[in-house]
């Protein structure tokens, strides 16, 4: 495992801060339920194709399909 460096915290804080307030609302809105951890974790994994989201419906789409994706993981 590679060690993250300052740099790469930051840019992980400032990846989490950003898309936080979505998350948090579809979490609420779609009664997924998910823990602090797996929120974090949707947003680590959703980050790639959310960096192309032009809007909030496009970036919405995005986490809802990686949410599935998590879910079935889990099964």
């Amino acid at each position: 495992m590679v060690p993250h460096n300052d740099g790469d915290n930051r840019t992980q804080l400032r990846l989490l801060e950003s898309w936080l307030p979505l998350v948090q609302a579809e979490n609420s809105e779609q009664h997924w339920e998910l823990t602090a951890e797996q929120i974090e974790t949707l947003i680590v994994m959703a980050a790639p194709a959310l960096r192309a989201a032009t809007n909030r419906l496009t970036a919405r789409a995005i986490l809802w399909y990686h949410r599935r994706h998590m879910r079935q993981e889990s099964l």
